[in-house]
């Protein structure tokens, strides 16, 4: 017995597929085609937001992100260590330093408690790290978000950003 199935749950959706890869290959247009802007504000519209923008991997979304922060060499951000590299990395390929804060054993997600821990540990090394608290990368994983009631009043309090990683929970709610 397999564990998943793939060509099974391609079976239910295969037409629909073939049909929209044909309209693609019909109007020739693979890069920035009408699918990207009907993603966009199908996207905009499920959230609840003004608007969404399709990037072309989870890591150049984080890149934006943090782009948008303005982070740099000096600045650190605070993440989970249990998540896919390219947290790190784009934390990383800006010049800034990610300080990893453990999970919680119950969830996986990182714990806010020990979050409010390392960002005040931070502040009190401050001159003798070089680093200046600047933001979080919170990751839900498992399809469960982390718990941003508790990380959200501890960013505001401390003038940290939140992004959200919500690769593997989009759509959820806690």
């Amino acid at each position: 017995m397999q564990f998943i199935d793939l060509k099974a749950q391609q079976s239910r959706i295969r037409k629909k597929i073939e049909t929209n890869i044909m309209a693609v290959l019909d109007h020739g247009k693979y890069i920035m085609g009408p699918e990207v802007g009907k993603l966009e504000d199908g996207l905009a519209a499920f959230t609840g937001v003004k608007n969404a923008l399709a990037c072309s991997s989870g890591t150049d979304a984080l890149l934006l992100a943090l782009m948008a922060y303005e982070v740099g060499p000096g600045d650190a951000v605070f993440t989970t260590p249990f998540t896919f590299i390219a947290t790190a990395e784009m934390i990383s390929l800006l010049g800034a330093t990610p300080v990893f804060v453990d999970i919680d054993p119950e969830t996986f997600n990182i714990d806010p408690h020990k979050l409010n821990q390392a960002i005040n540990d931070l502040k009190n090394k401050a001159k003798q790290s070089g680093l200046k608290p600047k933001g979080i990368i919170a990751v839900d994983l498992f399809g469960l978000p982390a718990d941003y009631d508790t990380i959200n009043p501890i960013a505001e309090k401390n003038n940290l950003f939140v992004i959200e990683d919500a690769a593997q929970s989009f759509g959820a709610e806690a």
